[in-house]
């Protein structure tokens, strides 16, 4: 399945959302898009960037592994202050 097909099929689902919580289906949606299909995180922007919840959840997505390079970073300076 493509990611315009995927787009339609999110902008069908997400008023059907209304009692839950819609930016979390689009957090899942993003980490299943990511993970497992493997697409591009600016491939997802492009073709749902006028959803204001799957924005949001990229760029959570993209902060989340920031951090992680950071935090490998720390620990690389903290062995290296050891020696």
């Amino acid at each position: 399945m493509n990611l315009h097909d995927l787009a339609e099929i999110w902008a069908l689902l997400k008023p059907s959302i209304k009692d839950g919580d819609p930016s979390e289906a689009a957090d899942l949606l993003v980490q299943h898009l990511i993970d497992i299909e493997g697409h591009d995180p600016m491939e997802i922007k492009k073709v749902f960037g006028a959803d204001s919840d799957v924005r949001e959840a990229l760029s959570y997505f993209s902060t989340e592994e920031e951090e992680d390079e950071y935090e490998d970073d720390d620990d690389y300076e903290e062995e290296e202050l050891d020696f």
